[in-house]
């Protein structure tokens, strides 16, 4: 299911850096898109904020922006019961290939 949801948006890294930067903004809206809807637009701007404050030399964050809120809604389309949160998850480089490993937990 975690592959169905990132894999494309992942796969736009280059770098397995890359791949797990944009594995970490996916798990980010994928743990948004669990919250209440009204909580949800103020949760993405404490995200970028928080993402500016990190990366003071980042490119400007409006993408990110807009791909986090696509990922919401993607992941509200796909998985509309599914209320895990995810607490962590990483890639892995086996050879030519990619895993992700993800830790989740069920939120009441």
């Amino acid at each position: 299911m975690i592959i169905a949801f990132f894999g494309d948006y992942i796969s736009m890294g280059e770098t397995i850096d890359e791949k797990q930067s944009y594995l970490n903004a996916a798990c980010t809206a994928w743990n948004i898109s669990i919250l209440p809807k009204h909580d949800r637009k103020k949760a993405v701007s404490n995200y970028i904020k928080e993402y500016k404050r990190l990366n003071p030399h980042a490119n400007d964050p409006s993408n990110l922006r807009h791909d986090v809120e696509k990922l919401i809604k993607q992941k509200i389309r796909m998985y509309p019961h599914n209320r895990k949160h995810i607490y962590n998850a990483e890639i892995r480089k086996n050879g030519d290939e990619y895993s992700v490993f993800a830790a989740t937990a069920r939120v009441e």
